[in-house]
């Protein structure tokens, strides 16, 4: 398995915040748009938008959430071997 530094895992996470929010906000207009043109955001049907809205930060937040886990994870057994081996150093000298 590759190891990866902790900046890029935080990176990736805000890059999966960001695409799941661009991804239903486009949906949500999408769908509000489904009876008109899709760019008329004069006749938008907003009885369209809330479930998409609803069910995409839903998603959002089960996959931010699962990300966060494994990140925080990661950082903090990356954080305790850096811990114990300064103090094991220290306990040498």
């Amino acid at each position: 398995m590759k190891n990866t530094s902790s900046f890029f895992k935080v990176m990736m996470l805000v890059i999966i915040v960001i695409a799941c929010i661009i991804f239903t906000v486009i949906s949500a207009f999408i769908a509000g748009s489904i009876e008109t043109t899709i760019f008329d955001f004069k006749n938008l049907n907003f009885a369209n938008m809330v479930p998409i809205l609803i069910i995409g930060g839903f998603i959002t937040c089960i996959l931010v959430g699962i990300s966060v886990i494994f990140i925080s994870r990661s950082i903090f057994l990356k954080l305790k071997s850096t811990i114990f081996e300064d103090k094991e150093g220290d306990n040498k000298k």
